[in-house]
Formats: C-alpha cells, sequence, structure tokens
C-alpha cells in the first residue's frame, strides 16, 4: 500500500542525514496525491452510494480530506520536531510536545465532530457512522506504521 510507504519514506526523512532528507521530502510530494486517490478508492469501494449521494458526497469528502491533511501537517512538523531534538530533549520539551500531540488529537476530533453532520445532511447517517469506520480504519493503519518507526523518547537524557 502506498500510504505505508508515504509512512515509512516520511519517517526514514525525519531520522536521516539532511542530504536524504531533500530526496526523500521530494519523493513524499510526488506521491503524496497519489496517497490521498488511493484512500479514496479505499472508500469508494467500502462506502456505497447512490449517484445522486456521491454527487453530494465526494466534493465534501475532499474539503474534509484537505482539513485533515492540514492536521496531518501539524502531526508531521511535531514529529520532525521531535526527530530533531532526540538525542537532546529536555523535560520542557517534552512537555511543549506532549501538549502539541494533545492539541493535536483534540482538533482531529473537532474536525470529525463538525464533519459528521455537514456527511448526514448528504447520506444516511448509517453511511456516516460506515465512513468514519472506514476512516479510522485507515487512520490506524498509518498510525501504527509511524509509531513502529519512532523511537521511544530516552527518559535518560
Amino acid at each position: 500500500m502506498k500510504l505505508t510507504l508515504i509512512v515509512f519514506m516520511t519517517v526514514l526523512m525525519l531520522f536521516a542525514a539532511p542530504a536524504v532528507r531533500a530526496q526523500v521530502q521530494h519523493e513524499i510530494a510526488l506521491t503524496r496525491a497519489d496517497i490521498q486517490t488511493e484512500r479514496q478508492a479505499l472508500v469508494a469501494e467500502n462506502l456505497p452510494l447512490t449517484e445522486d449521494q456521491a454527487k453530494a458526497f465526494w466534493p465534501m469528502y475532499r474539503a474534509y480530506r484537505e482539513d485533515m491533511a492540514k492536521l496531518g501537517d501539524r502531526l508531521l512538523a511535531l514529529i520532525e520536531d521531535y526527530a530533531e531534538n532526540y538525542d537532546t530533549m529536555t523535560d520542557p520539551q517534552a512537555t511543549g510536545m506532549l501538549k502539541e500531540f494533545f492539541e493535536i488529537q483534540k482538533k482531529e476530533v473537532a474536525i470529525k465532530s463538525a464533519w459528521a453532520p455537514k456527511f448526514e445532511k448528504v447520506i444516511p447517517a448509517k453511511s456516516v457512522a460506515r465512513f468514519f469506520q472506514i476512516e479510522n480504519k485507515l487512520d490506524l493503519i498509518v498510525r501504527s506504521e509511524v509509531a513502529a518507526e519512532i523511537p521511544l523518547v530516552d527518559p535518560g537524557n
């Protein structure tokens, strides 16, 4: 899955030398649109919609994913900060990163909560629930891959 590849490349970029980062960043930029297309295809395969529902839903879905991508950028910035400070992290830096992580999680819930009633205006509530189940599964795959690649904080630093 391209999504797993991009996650691996992102984490590699963060913990790699600057010369490698530039190349990986370029590859990530080229792959990002492909990932969104793949994600949308997975949603489409698993979310049956009528033609009228699809006409209303897909533009909204793309706007929703734009909101989530901005949040993803924020999380990526946090991971970059973590990678840059991994060997020299102080307690205040750890506190700040943890606070930012919790703020990102709150924002994710806020985005999803704001979009759910919008989606319910164009597709049935059960379809909205199914949609968010699909999104949750895709997000869990990404989070699992990222978590597997990021080293734990060394409490001895």
